[in-house]
């Protein structure tokens, strides 16, 4: 046993703590932890907040059997549409097993988006051509499935395709 100057003892071996008051370094250090925390937190409940869908031209996919006679179909050269560099949709051509365009087909879009699936419908100009612009940007891959119901002379179609959106 040892006694110190203020008449306590101390006993060999024991850590004097300093009577269990922080340093300033301390309280300072926790004062900058709880403002950090806060400010993420208003951070993500901000981004929560803003990020809505844009308005669209929302369908509901057509319960229609997809066509099995006439000419086979084929989807080409499926590319995302961008708008100042934000993944903004995506176009393609129809066309039938001759090459030749398939013209004023309905082409149904579907997407998993907030969810639930959205879908959206665009139409084959003269040249099979056809884009639809989505009301929302993503980044790496957005996996659509893209659906051509076909007509009279057409078979069907229904192929899943990959997106690439922004790199970040």
């Amino acid at each position: 046993m040892i006694s110190n100057l203020s008449g306590r003892v101390v006993l060999a071996g024991e850590v004097k703590t300093g009577g269990g008051r922080f340093s300033k370094e301390t309280i300072a250090l926790g004062v900058v932890l709880v403002v950090l925390v806060c400010l993420s937190a208003f951070s993500l409940v901000t981004v929560a907040r803003t990020f809505t869908i844009r308005p669209s031209n929302f369908v509901k996919l057509p319960t229609t059997k997809i066509s099995k006679t006439g000419d086979v179909v084929t989807l080409d050269s499926v590319s995302t549409i961008f708008q100042n560099n934000l993944a903004a949709g995506m176009e393609g051509y129809l066309h039938g097993s001759s090459g030749q365009p398939v013209v004023g087909a309905s082409v149904y879009v579907q997407y998993y988006v907030e969810g639930a699936y959205e879908t959206q419908v665009g139409t084959t100009d003269s040249n099979g051509f056809f884009q639809i612009h989505f009301p929302i940007n993503w980044t790496g891959w957005l996996p659509v499935t893209v659906y051509y119901f076909g007509d009279s002379q057409h078979q069907g179609l229904t192929q899943a395709v990959s997106l690439q959106g922004e790199n970040l």
